[in-house]
C-alpha cells in the first residue's frame, strides 16, 4: 500500500485527487491540509510515499515547505498550480512531477502509474536490519520481528523478547521487507503473519490481532478489509 498526502487550498482540487486515488488499488490517503503550518505537522506526522503539493498555499509556499522537509523525510514531490512559470523552481527540488490545473485524469494517472513502477522492487527483501545505539551496531533478522509500530521518526521492532528502535519510514519498511510475510494492518503498524495467533472481536467487530508474544495490535479501518483477503478470511463487520 503507497501512502499519499494532498495538499491544496481549495476543497473541489482535493476532492479531485482523492477521488482519483480511490479509483487505483494499491493507494490511500493518509492526511489532507490546507495551509503552512497544518501540512508540515501532518507531513512530519505521516511521512508519505507521495504528497500532492499546491505552489500557493495558505500561510506559505508548498514550494517551501517541501525544500524544508527534503532532508527529513523521503516523500515524492508533485506540485500542483495554475501557474507554469513555478515549474522551473519545483523541478530545482528534484520534483517527481508537475500538474498544470485543471489537470486531466489521465495525467495524473500517468504520475501515479510511473510511482508504482519505481516501487517494483526487484531486490532480494531484507533478511538482516542493522541497529545503531550507544555507539554500538546491532543486528536484527527479519524473521524475528513479530511486528512494528511507528514512533515519530523511528519504528519499534517487537521481538520476542525485546524491542529495538529502528531510524525509519513506516514506507521504507514496507518496500524493504517481504511483503508475502510482512503486512501492513494499521497506518502505523505492521505485523509478521508467522507471529500472527489470533484475531479478537470487541462488540461484534474483529478489530485486534493478537501476536505470539501476547501483544495486542489494533487494525485500522482502512485495512481491514485487505488484511482479511490476505489471510483469506471473509468476516464481516
Amino acid at each position: 500500500m503507497l501512502d499519499c498526502m494532498i495538499v491544496d487550498d481549495e476543497p473541489l482540487a482535493r476532492q479531485r485527487i482523492q477521488f482519483l486515488l480511490e479509483q487505483r488499488p494499491g493507494w490511500q490517503v493518509v492526511a489532507e491540509a490546507r495551509e503552512y503550518q497544518e501540512a508540515k505537522a501532518a507531513l512530519l506526522r505521516y511521512r508519505p510515499t507521495l504528497c500532492f503539493m499546491d505552489i500557493d498555499i495558505i500561510g506559505g509556499s508548498g514550494v517551501q515547505l517541501a525544500h524544508e522537509l527534503s532532508e527529513v523525510i523521503d516523500t515524492r514531490w508533485v506540485f500542483t498550480t495554475a501557474y507554469g512559470q513555478y515549474a522551473v523552481k519545483a523541478f530545482e527540488l528534484n520534483a517527481f512531477d508537475y500538474l498544470l490545473k485543471p489537470f486531466e485524469s489521465e495525467r495524473v494517472e500517468r504520475v501515479l502509474g510511473k510511482l508504482e513502477k519505481q516501487h517494483v522492487v526487484q531486490h532480494k527483501p531484507l533478511e538482516v536490519l542493522a541497529i545503531r545505539s550507544l555507539g554500538n551496531v546491532q543486528f536484527v533478522r527479519a524473521d524475528d520481528i513479530l511486528w512494528i509500530r511507528g514512533a515519530g521518526n523511528y519504528m519499534e521492532l517487537h521481538c520476542q523478547d525485546k524491542t529495538y528502535l529502528y531510524r525509519e519510514s513506516m514506507a521504507g519498511m514496507e518496500a524493504g521487507l517481504d511483503a508475502s510475510q510482512f503486512i501492513r494492518v494499521h497506518r502505523s503498524a505492521m505485523i509478521n503473519r508467522r507471529f500472527l495467533r489470533a484475531i479478537n472481536s470487541s462488540m461484534g467487530r474483529y478489530n485486534s490481532l493478537e501476536m505470539a508474544n501476547g501483544d495486542e495490535v489494533r487494525i485500522g479501518q482502512g485495512y481491514r478489509k485487505a488484511l482479511f483477503e490476505l489471510l483469506g478470511l471473509n468476516f464481516h463487520d
